[in-house]
């Protein structure tokens, strides 16, 4: 069964990533899944923020619910 986090849990995976640079699977439904690559810059009490190393866009928030239902993982480099 898999583990679930609960909003402590993903607050504090975020705060200790906070500064540091970070890779991002992005699963926007209907097969598509988006890879990123950056720095968790911001963490506010709903969304975060990611400054992005290359990409078109410059930065992308998330909630902590995408973290909590698996839409969003984040894993350090």
């Amino acid at each position: 069964m898999k583990k679930t986090l609960d909003l402590d849990e993903a607050k504090t995976i975020v705060n200790s990533l906070l500064g540091r640079n970070v890779s991002v699977r992005l699963n926007r439904g209907r097969n598509k899944i988006k890879h990123y690559n950056g720095v968790l810059s911001e963490a506010h009490s709903n969304v975060f923020v990611i400054e992005l190393a290359d990409d078109l866009f410059d930065r992308i928030s998330c909630s902590y619910i995408d973290l909590i239902c698996g839409e969003l993982v984040i894993r350090p480099q």
